[in-house]
């Protein structure tokens, strides 16, 4: 799963494996999808305020582009903002910020089986699994991990972390929350997932937003760094900090520059990391840049573990549809195709 920064969070100033281009996709609007074993999941934010996010829907078989699945499937708007899905099991789970909860879909039908209500004046984020039952879920305003029963559809406690948290995974029975402080934050929570309690806190760089686990295991979090409007000097540059999941110590701290809020790994270990002008590769097997993988500003990234295939989503002026451009691994690019309003996140269906 790629966590986007939430509204306000992390400033966003900011397919198959065949090895040639593939055909372009088909586009179609509010068009019911045809059952699929893989695709991709655009999770389309939306403006805020306006309940207008939806989700799109690309077919790794047919390379099928559906637009606006939930409300075609559903005969219901999706809601407002919607920040991230994740998958368990046979269902994606939907995170509307702004509308405080989470729609949960059958990812054979894309079906609307349930809501789980995050409550009133919450601010619901990323969420990480522990189990089939419970699951994490950041609360920005509360300054709080969500404990939600994903059997009974219900919020039951709060695990108190840093300020304004933005990101989670989870590592070697652990979960690293990165706590953004609205921009000035330097910490990341380490939340226990026995006793369901911060054991530790770890000191990184300026702003951490996403959290990202490599194959090899190490905890990857993006400081998208401090920004200041009135004085670009004081501005401080993105860094990835790697973190042990073992000792909990930063063992690394890669220079990116600009400013970024994620990452999306592949399963071969190489990282593409957006920043302000151009996305980076990193190699992730020996914590450096590689090079620059893409010139130009891209909102969201995700990368397909069977092909290598990278996504990047560009909401340009934020009111028209964006796009998402898919590369091969070797920068080739395989299509281009439209979306629904600021394409946020991505989420595969494997």
């Amino acid at each position: 799963m790629k966590t986007r920064a939430f509204v306000g969070a992390c400033a966003a100033a900011l397919i198959s494996s065949l090895t040639g281009c593939v055909k372009d996709p088909v586009s179609a609007l509010r068009e019911v999808p045809v059952p699929s074993a893989r695709g991709v999941y655009i999770i389309n934010q939306g403006n805020y305020g306006r309940a207008n996010s939806s989700l799109s829907y690309y077919d790794l078989t047919t390379f099928h582009v559906y637009n606006d699945v939930f409300s075609a499937v559903n005969g219901k708007n999706l809601g407002d903002v919607a920040q991230v899905m994740t998958i368990r099991g046979s269902s994606g789970y939907v995170v509307v910020n702004n509308s405080q909860k989470i729609e949960i879909i059958d990812l054979a039908t894309n079906l609307n089986t349930g809501t789980i209500s995050t409550g009133s004046g919450s601010s619901p984020g990323p969420m990480a699994f522990v189990n089939d039952t419970l699951a994490l879920v950041t609360d920005l305003y509360a300054n709080a991990l969500m404990l939600v029963n994903v059997p009974g559809r219900r919020v039951t406690g709060a695990i108190s972390v840093g300020a304004n948290p933005a990101g989670i995974a989870i590592s070697q029975g652990k979960a690293y929350v990165s706590n953004s402080g609205f921009g000035i934050g330097r910490t990341v929570s380490v939340v226990s997932l026995q006793s369901l309690s911060v054991i530790r806190t770890v000191g990184v760089a300026d702003n951490p937003c996403g959290v990202e686990i490599t194959p090899s295991g190490a905890v990857y979090v993006v400081c998208a760094g401090a920004y200041d409007f009135t004085n670009p000097a004081n501005a401080t540059p993105a860094r990835i900090m790697v973190i042990d999941p073992l000792s909990d110590v930063v063992t690394d701290s890669i220079f990116i520059g600009g400013h970024a809020t994620d990452i999306g790994i592949g399963s071969d270990g190489i990282g593409y990391v957006p920043s302000t002008t151009e996305v980076f590769r990193v190699d992730t097997r020996v914590h450096r840049v590689t090079g620059v993988f893409k010139e130009g500003s891209f909102f969201a990234v995700g990368v397909e573990s069977a092909s290598g295939d990278v996504y990047l989503a560009d909401p340009k002026d934020y009111i028209q549809p964006g796009t998402v451009s898919v590369f091969a691994p070797n920068g080739q690019i395989r299509t281009q195709f439209d979306v629904g309003l600021i394409p946020g996140a991505f989420t595969f269906k494997q």
